[in-house]
């Protein structure tokens, strides 16, 4: 049975993702393409990324989540246009109706709003979106990672981060 994370707002954590086997599949190409997938969804998320590391066969993350959840509809607009862009139907919708009306659907805020400033959505989301791309590109198929992500309180301080 999976222990339930500790989570604080305004905390830093240590996050690690191991691959499978230990195996190294990540060349330039890969590390890059998980740089800027890993930007982009920080910037959805509203999470901060401090530090990173992209290896052959893990990745460390120092991630640190906001101090407060309160996310304008004109601020989760943009979140959702950078991080999904403008094909997706369901955006030009979402659009549409924020742009005429100024506000969005309840439903659908609420569904955005609950993988936004939280560790947890964000190490899984940026997991699974990678290994689809992966899996695509090396016309494979199955879990890319071995376990779900550890991640490590951090002191937040500038001299515990500093190390």
């Amino acid at each position: 049975m999976l222990n339930k994370r500790i989570k604080f707002a305004g905390a830093v954590y240590h996050c690690i993702g191991r691959i499978v086997g230990g195996e190294i599949v990540m060349g330039d190409e890969e590390k890059e393409y998980f740089r800027k997938l890993m930007w982009r969804l920080a910037d959805f998320c509203g999470v901060e990324v401090v530090a990173y590391c992209v290896m052959g066969n893990h990745v460390h993350l120092l991630v640190k989540t906001p101090e407060s959840g309160e996310v304008s509809d004109e601020e989760l607009c943009r979140r959702m246009i950078r991080y999904y862009g403008r094909r997706e139907p369901w955006v030009q919708l979402m659009e549409q109706s924020y742009r005429e009306g100024g506000v969005f659907n309840r439903q659908m805020r609420e569904r955005l709003l609950a993988r936004m400033g939280d560790v947890t959505p964000f190490m899984q989301t940026l997991k699974q979106r990678f290994t689809r791309w992966y899996n695509r590109r090396h016309k494979r198929f199955g879990t890319l990672w071995a376990e779900r992500f550890k991640s490590l309180l951090v002191q937040d301080s500038t001299e515990a981060l500093r190390t």
